[in-house]
């Protein structure tokens, strides 16, 4: 993992990780199956060495596992993928906020409109 990798935390590389399109992609196929790099690829417009680095930020985010089958390696999502835990819980705590600020918005709208 790269030096900078480590001195972020675990929610700030997932957020990284799952902010390009491609890498949802290729999160979204794993979910259905672990899978090899060339099916991973298929149908989307780019090279296997491409589709290999967004695994591997992927698996430097913590969110996928390269796992051997013999002479191949197949891509898998982590079991214990703390980072997504971690933005389960963020995104729990700011839209917590945000219900608050949408109530008390609704509250002042529905006192204007008498």
């Amino acid at each position: 993992m790269p030096a900078a990798a480590r001195t972020q935390s675990h929610l700030d590389r997932t957020l990284l990780a799952l902010s390009d399109p491609t890498r949802r992609r290729l999160v979204e196929r794993l979910g259905r199956r672990p899978q090899r790099p060339t099916d991973l690829g298929r149908g989307l417009p780019m090279t296997r060495p491409a589709v290999s680095r967004h695994l591997r930020v992927l698996r430097n985010a913590g969110l996928v596992e390269a796992v051997p089958q013999g002479r191949e390696i197949l891509y898998q999502l982590a079991e214990n993928a703390r980072g997504i835990e971690e933005a389960r819980a963020y995104f729990e705590r700011v839209s917590t906020g945000w219900d608050r600020a949408l109530a008390a918005f609704k509250r002042f709208a529905e006192e204007d409109a008498r």
